[in-house]
């Protein structure tokens, strides 16, 4: 089983962002399980830095705390693992957090009070999901109104999200979501950054906006061949996003069926015949573009290997089948505007 830590500073939106990835691993029929925070709850109960010895001792039971959960979570996860297939352990904080308000020195005392060295510490978990706080962009936006035991204002709160984020470097993966304009653009972002992590295509794609996909891939027979290519992954997503279907070499004018075209090494996209098609694929491209940012798509998902729409690969040049890393015209376009580019095999 996989398990991930989301943590983050102050006024991240951790908790609410919690709610909504369980919600979201549910909607794609994965197992999920959530450690609770450890921190918080002590301090709810009257055991915090101030009533403590020192912060070394709070944050000594704060990791004995979080051990704890971690494996009665862990021993549920493993006993319904045979019936509902692979879980994955989310884990509200971990115990690298407390390294963010010990000296290096005490960090290792509190780990070594409870068995545990940074080696064995870091390898419990997957991957970290760092969400930033509020404060570090807008201090106004801030507040300490929705959580009773957190007590810094806005410059400590950044100060904090910097610490804690520095307490996590050595991780080797480690994910930062910043800030968005709105909370559920960084849910989105957050969800992104786990669905790729652990190969979970549904969680890859953002709820919250629509995705531009290749329509031929949603079964419209505009191949260059006349024919369609439908990827039942792709369709399986209409059920909770929008989609929004184009065909950039329609759009640019040419016909269905044509002669299939391929990419030279000179950027020229030329049809078999040797017909230089490259004005009419520019077109499709940009056309595209201007329908992908009327909607609103943040992400896109192409045929793959086409002139127009691979996102990995293209063919050479030569019509001889062999393949070459690169990007179709509008694919290329389309990355050049910032939106995020998938083949139809990232979601298969």
């Amino acid at each position: 089983m996989k398990v991930i830590v989301i943590t983050g500073g102050p006024c991240a939106g951790k908790t609410s962002a919690l709610t909504c990835v369980r919600e979201r691993f549910e909607q794609a029929g994965v197992p999920a399980y959530i450690v609770p925070e450890a921190a918080t709850d002590l301090i709810l109960e009257g055991v915090a830095p101030w009533t403590c010895s020192s912060v070394l001792d709070f944050q000594t039971r704060v990791i004995a705390l979080q051990l704890e959960r971690e494996s009665a979570v862990a021993e549920e996860a493993k006993k319904a693992e045979r019936d509902a297939g692979e879980p994955v352990i989310v884990c509200d904080r971990g115990v690298f957090d407390s390294g963010a308000y010990l000296t290096d020195e005490e960090f290792s005392q509190a780990l070594a009070g409870n068995g545990l060295d940074r080696i064995h510490a870091l390898s419990r978990y997957d991957a970290v999901f760092h969400l930033e706080s509020v404060a570090k962009d807008d201090a106004s936006a801030y507040t300490r109104q929705n959580n009773d035991a957190r007590f810094e204002n806005a410059a400590e709160a950044a100060d904090a999200d910097e610490r804690g984020l520095r307490a996590w470097a050595l991780h080797p993966s480690v994910h930062v979501i910043g800030n968005f304009a709105s909370f559920e653009e960084k849910v989105d972002a957050l969800c992104t950054e786990i669905g790729k992590e652990l190969g979970i295509p549904e969680l890859v794609f953002h709820r919250h906006t629509p995705i531009l996909v290749s329509a031929c891939l949603l079964g419209e027979p505009c191949r260059y061949d006349g024919a369609s290519v439908p990827c039942s992954a792709v369709q399986a997503l209409a059920e909770s996003r929008k989609l929004v279907p184009v065909c950039p070499e329609q759009l640019g004018g040419l016909p269905t069926p044509r002669t299939p075209s391929e990419i030279q090494l000179d950027g020229r996209v030329v049809d078999r015949t040797g017909d230089d098609r490259t004005a009419a694929f520019v077109a499709g491209a940009h056309k595209a573009l201007s329908i992908a940012r009327e909607q609103g798509c943040k992400q896109a998902i192409l045929k793959s290997r086409s002139p127009s729409c691979g996102v990995h690969q293209v063919y050479d040049g030569a019509f001889s089948g062999a393949l070459v890393p690169g990007r179709g015209v509008a694919a290329a376009c389309l990355a050049d505007a910032g939106i995020e580019l998938f083949d139809e095999l990232d979601v298969s």
